[in-house]
């Protein structure tokens, strides 16, 4: 599982392109069949770490799994 820092939007390798509304879409919503995404975290304190995932629930598709660093 790779970690990114998805905080940095001035990142050249941000995955994220286009206008707010485009970006918050194609975040929010599968992108094989277009239903909202269900997101879940799951916090590990000792090691100051998040893992997010996110499912379709239509279509059962895992859309992302990121581990977030915590300060």
């Amino acid at each position: 599982m790779n970690e990114r820092n998805r905080n940095d939007e001035k990142s050249p390798t941000s995955p994220f392109f286009g206008t707010v509304k485009e970006v918050i879409s194609s975040h929010n919503h599968c992108t094989f069949c277009g239903a909202n995404l269900h997101f879940t975290h799951v916090t590990d304190f000792n090691r100051n770490l998040t893992q997010e995932t996110a499912r379709c629930p239509e279509c059962g598709l895992k859309c992302r799994e990121i581990l977030h660093r915590l300060q």
